[in-house]
């Protein structure tokens, strides 16, 4: 019973993907970054993402309960990822770092919801099929969102538009979000007392 949550987690981290894949190649092209500038950037993202897998998830899981914790974190993504296909400020897309950083809540939230609907002897094996998913999401997403970026800013392309690939991202998410609520629980219940 776990291959949709299997499936939605293989697509929101194929998503996700798209900030170690293309980020050097977006922001130079949409904002003419320098590489120290795409460093820094790459850093305010990691100690972002440090605080968000340090501390925040642990609070939201306590808060909200797995199950909405994921939905919190799609949300982020869903808010982030037209942003930055659009946005022409790297000033704007530098404090928006830290917000799309929040979408990393998702990942754990929904792990830990497949490990619960799993047995004990099990645990395992799931383990060995979820660092096997995130595998093929590190192999499928730069397949996909540099195809996607090249063809964007392409020079015989009928657009310009370097943050194409974080409308593919959005698709990626969306799509992640149907499939995680056609495999809701019948019942959700805020906070640490969750079952399912």
């Amino acid at each position: 019973g776990l291959a949709g949550l299997l499936l939605v987690l293989l697509l929101f981290q194929m998503a996700t993907n798209v900030y170690p894949v293309i980020w050097a190649y977006y922001t130079q092209a949409q904002f003419n970054w320098s590489p120290a500038m795409i460093g820094l950037s790459l850093a305010v993202f990691g100690i972002s993402m440090a605080v968000v897998q340090g501390g925040v998830i642990r609070l939201a899981i306590a808060r909200f309960g797995d199950f909405y914790t994921v939905i919190l974190g799609f949300t982020f993504s869903i808010m982030a990822f037209p942003v930055l296909a659009f946005i022409t400020n790297g000033t704007v897309a530098l404090i928006l770092t830290p917000i799309s950083a929040l979408a990393a809540m998702a990942g754990p939230a929904l792990q830990a919801i497949m490990s619960k609907r799993t047995p004990e002897n099990a645990q395992g094996e799931l383990q060995g099929i979820l660092t096997s998913g995130s595998a093929l999401a590190m192999i499928l997403a730069p397949l996909i969102m540099t195809a996607v970026f090249a063809a964007a800013t392409h020079p015989d392309g009928p657009v310009f538009l370097p943050g194409a690939p974080f409308l593919a991202a959005l698709l990626l998410t969306l799509a992640a979000l149907a499939l995680f609520w056609a495999n809701r629980p019948k019942k959700q219940k805020k906070g640490p007392t969750e079952t399912y």
